[in-house]
């Protein structure tokens, strides 16, 4: 997979985790979470692994979409995503860190941080 398509691959996990309602198992969503994973909320709150899972199963529809998506590689297997969600009129500045494990892409990392 060169860069363009990785991209546009990891731009669409990171929809389908936007937007779990549009999934018809959200059950499989769980699969693109690293056992290990960890994020550091837009609320200033840490989540782990099974409390996102459980949001994700729990959420309802957003109106958010993704903006300004680009990656850039950390390490063999390893990229970190940067990108912008906009719900309404506020922004939020996001980035992932994404593995290649088990032939899958996995996030092991996300963060949001409320634009000023």
């Amino acid at each position: 997979m060169n860069a363009e398509q990785l991209q546009t691959h990891l731009c669409a996990l990171e929809e389908r985790l936007l937007h779990p309602d549009r999934e018809q198992d959200r059950s499989e969503l769980a699969s693109l979470l690293a056992e290990e994973f960890k994020e550091f909320g837009a609320s200033g709150r840490i989540f782990n692994r099974t409390q996102i899972i459980e949001m994700l199963h729990e959420a309802n529809p957003r109106s958010a979409h993704i903006s300004h998506f680009c990656i850039s590689p950390l390490a063999e297997g390893v990229v970190l995503a940067t990108y912008h969600t906009t719900k309404l009129t506020a922004i939020t500045h996001r980035s992932s860190i994404w593995v290649f494990r088990d032939n899958r892409w996995q996030m092991v990392f996300h963060q949001g941080t409320p634009a000023l």
